[in-house]
Parts: C-alpha cells; structure tokens; sequence
C-alpha cells in the first residue's frame, strides 16, 4: 500500500458482518492485519509483539496485549466510536508508516501511539467545537503562507503542533506561536508556562477572527482553510502527511458538510517578535511551587514588539 486511500480500500473491502481478517504489511517487518471486531468496530492487529507492559486506552480506541491461541501476543487497536472512523484509519497508516524503518519497529508503534493519545483522550463526537476551528483555521492560514515561502515539504515539517509540540511551528533559526482572538479582542490566551519559554527568538502571530453568517471575500470556514492548504501541496506523500497532521488535529473530511455551516470574518493579522523583554511566563521566572498556569496576555501592551507585515 503505498497511500492512505489504498488502506481505506483494502477496509472498505471486508464485509463487517461476515468478519476475517487482511494482511497489510507485504514491505514491512511486521504482521499488520485489519478487519471488524464487531459490524460497526474497525480492528487492527499486530502480530508478535512479545508481552508488553500496560498501553493506556482511550474512550475512542481500547488498546490491549492479547495473548494468542498459538501463545504468541499481538497488539490489538479496536475503534469505539465509528464516528472516528476516518482518524481511526489515518493512525494505523501512521503506526505501520513511521516503524516500517525503524530498528525497534514494537517499541515505534507504542511511542507513535502515545503522540496520539492527546487528541484521543480529548476528543468528543468527532466534530471540532467552532473554538477549536477557529484556531486550526489560523495555523492553516499561516501553514499556507509558509508553503509559499518554503516549500511544501519543508513547510510541512516545520508545522509540529498536531505532534504535541509546545510550540506550533519549529524553524531552524527559530519559531512561531498562532493564536486566534475576536476581531475586537484585546489579548490572547497562553495555554502553558512551556509555550513561550525559549531562548531563542519567536514569532507571535495572531489572526482577529469573528463568528458570522455571511459568505463574503473576507470570510472563511474551516474546510475551506484546509482546501487552501491542499491545493499547495502537489506530492503524494506531502497530501498523506496532511492528512495525517490534520487528523491529529480531529479534523475528518467525512464533517466537511457541518464544518461549512460555521464560518468566520478575518479582519487582519499581526505580528510580534517575541525576544528579550517580551513579557510571559516561564518555569524560572514563577515560583517552583507553580508547575503549570494559563495567562493572558494584553496585546495593546506588546505594540513595542509588533512586527511589520511584508
């Protein structure tokens, strides 16, 4: 299988009600087979992986060691919730992709499922709530921009918040925090004391974006962010990568329908350099005793540090 489609298909053509289960993994070390646990519960299996230690599950995916009749033990993922279907299938793609090279290929599949259970542990009936939209659109929007500037690929890679990073983009030379506010919004939620504590130079931008019915040039939805996206990333394996970006991010294509009821007016974008003197918070500059907080910070007082748009 060489796309993310070619797995759907491969899914697509089990019968749920009459069970069985296919290989998967012709080019890879290990045994990957997909099938239904029940009419309604895609399953994925992993042969031989020896016994592990406890994986923790999640409401959307149970996760268990199961000792075989041959007594060997394989790792079995089973979707609950088949709303999630299309995230669902995106993770297996991920698992047998990011071990299929790796020396350690059981101990790859159990980290790489880790990254995953952030979002897993989050997620609700597989529709992101209109916040959670409004703050993907402006990662996409500045993605798009960065794409143009570097290049799909590299672009690509430097956008690291769907991989649990502390920060949303990374750069060589530095990196780059997206926040969204209301068009009259005067400050901007910092989620974490690790989000703004680094010794080398950021970028702070922030997209004014408000809730509106109207379908005018200035608006946009949360599909439409994705799409423009998309048709600025021309490789295969580039789009197989977004998608799974994307799906880290709980966002489904299968929603594109209710996404398109919820759109937003942008009104401007802005800058900030986020050097020397640029107030947060960090672990050294709040007591030991304090190990995690959220802050807001005021925009009107950063105006010093606010960069000029090219």
């Amino acid at each position: 299988m060489r796309t993310i489609n070619d797995l759907y298909e491969k899914w697509n053509s089990i019968s749920p009600y009459t069970g069985g289960f296919l290989l998967v993994s012709d080019e890879h070390p290990l045994s990957f087979h997909i099938g239904y646990l029940s009419d309604s519960q895609k399953c994925f299996i992993v042969l031989n992986t020896g016994k592990l230690e406890k994986i923790s599950s999640s409401k959307a995916i149970n996760v268990e060691n199961i000792l075989l009749s041959d007594n060997s033990y394989a790792l079995r993922f089973t979707l609950n919730y088949p709303s999630l279907d299309e995230i669902f299938v995106k993770l297996c793609w991920d698992l047998m992709s990011a071990s299929k090279d790796d020396p350690k290929p059981i101990e790859k599949i159990v980290a790489q499922y880790k990254k995953w259970l952030r979002l897993l542990q989050q997620i609700g009936n597989g529709l992101l709530p209109p916040h959670s939209q409004k703050g993907l659109i402006g990662e996409l929007l500045y993605l798009a921009d960065l794409i143009e500037r570097h290049g799909e690929k590299k672009a690509l890679g430097e956008w690291v918040g769907p991989e649990g990073a502390d920060q949303d983009f990374n750069f060589e030379d530095g990196w780059a925090e997206v926040k969204t506010t209301i068009i009259a919004g005067t400050s901007v939620q910092v989620s974490s004391l690790q989000q703004f504590d680094r010794s080398d130079e950021g970028t702070l931008i922030v997209y004014f974006l408000d809730k509106t019915s109207s379908t005018g040039t200035t608006t946009i939805s949360l599909n439409e962010a994705v799409e423009l996206v998309s048709s600025k990333v021309t490789m295969q394996s580039n789009k197989d990568f977004l998608e799974l970006k994307l799906a880290k991010c709980g966002y489904q294509s299968k929603n594109a329908d209710e996404y398109s009821a919820y759109r937003f007016k942008l009104s401007e974008r802005r800058q900030y350099c986020v050097s020397s003197g640029f107030p947060r918070l960090t672990k050294d500059n709040v007591p030991p005793a304090v190990i995690e907080t959220q802050y807001r910070i005021d925009l009107p007082s950063i105006e010093t540090f606010r960069k000029r748009e090219d």
